[in-house]
């Protein structure tokens, strides 16, 4: 049988990039000791799905990747950064 070596977790917390999400499942599913099929099996997602979702690749809908994030434990925030284009767009809304 073979082991599973856990993934480093990213550097930084930001998530910039597909790339940077799949990091960040790959190294939820490995330091959980889940296989890519046992993963696939828990979730249910198509191992494909997992697998395009972990390389940043592909095309995964938005609604199977927050059911992947989900099934692992892994919540989402956001924040809206100073200087960033979106802030250029309007204020927030006011919360009153």
């Amino acid at each position: 049988m073979r082991t599973l070596v856990p993934t480093p977790f990213p550097e930084h917390q930001a998530l910039a990039s597909p790339e940077d999400l799949g990091k960040l499942v790959r190294a939820v599913r490995t330091a959980a000791g889940m296989t890519l099929e046992e993963t696939a099996l828990a979730v249910p997602v198509a191992k494909q799905t997992l697998q395009n979702l972990e390389r940043g690749t592909g095309t995964v809908s938005l609604s199977l990747a927050f059911k992947v994030l989900a099934g692992l434990g892994i919540g989402l925030r956001w924040d809206v950064l100073a200087g960033d284009k979106a802030g250029a767009v309007g204020d927030a809304p006011d919360a009153t």
